[in-house]
């Protein structure tokens, strides 16, 4: 059974504040982290913020609208984060996962699903972005690894997987990895993964086999803190400040 997330008062409050100055506004957005995950899963954990996700030409109305609301806010790091806080809750405003392979696109909006929070009604990012996004979560502090996992059992593996292929795109390797994660934890409930999902990423394995192309490192998209090391010791290419540049040029040019 899904239960309504619940907050302390001082959270309850500026959460809500957060939510009907949005309403009022006309803004659309959706919210993620622990909230989306419990409307998927039933999972609930103590958070320490509220993450409301929006494209990118969205955030300067949202701080706009905070700021007229009484808040504090300030933009974080222009690839992806933006903050806004009253006291000590807050709010994160992202627009895009840390290392800038999945920015918030209109199309989220299509798929989201509706939940209830603070007795409002909310729309949470869909379950494939959720889960392409957290994938991407690997780091030694936080590993989202038990979420995409729980997302793809409690959802049955009733996702729209075509979605999901096409957002993980070059990055395939890292779904093919979790499907072997989920089958090591779900040994009984395989078919909860979908076979020909499985066979195309293996075929793609066998048929690219070992890369003899340029030279590519991407332990930095997984965790920057962990494999500094590698980028600024052994010299290998840091493939996350590439992508998040990328990222941020599109942005300054929209």
């Amino acid at each position: 059974m899904i239960r309504e997330p619940s907050f302390g008062t001082a959270e309850s409050e500026v959460y809500g504040e957060v939510l009907d100055a949005l309403k009022r506004a006309g803004i659309r957005y959706m919210l993620g982290g622990a909230v989306a995950l419990n409307a998927y899963t039933g999972i609930w954990r103590e958070t320490k913020d509220l993450d409301v996700f929006v494209p990118e030409n969205t955030v300067a109305s949202i701080l706009e609208t905070l700021e007229a609301a009484g808040f504090e806010t300030e933009i974080t790091d222009p690839c992806w984060l933006a903050k806004a806080w009253k006291g000590s809750p807050f709010v994160d405003i992202v627009h895009a996962n840390q290392n800038g392979a999945l920015p918030v696109e209109e199309s989220w909006f299509s798929n989201a699903k509706e939940a209830t929070v603070l007795s409002r009604r909310v729309l949470v990012i869909p379950a494939e972005e959720m889960t392409l996004s957290k994938m991407f979560v690997a780091s030694r502090d936080q590993w989202d690894m038990s979420d995409v996992v729980h997302l793809i059992f409690a959802t049955h593996g009733d996702l729209d997987w075509g979605r999901i292929l096409s957002g993980i795109g070059e990055h395939w390797e890292l779904l093919l990895a979790y499907f072997h994660l989920y089958r090591y934890v779900y040994p009984s409930h395989t078919h909860y993964l979908p076979r020909r999902v499985l066979e195309l990423l293996r075929e793609r394995y066998v048929e690219e086999g070992d890369s003899q192309g340029s030279l590519r490192f991407r332990g930095t998209m997984l965790d920057d803190a962990s494999f500094r090391v590698d980028v600024e010791e052994w010299g290998l290419p840091d493939e996350r400040a590439a992508t998040r540049e990328a990222l941020c040029s599109d942005e300054q040019q929209r």
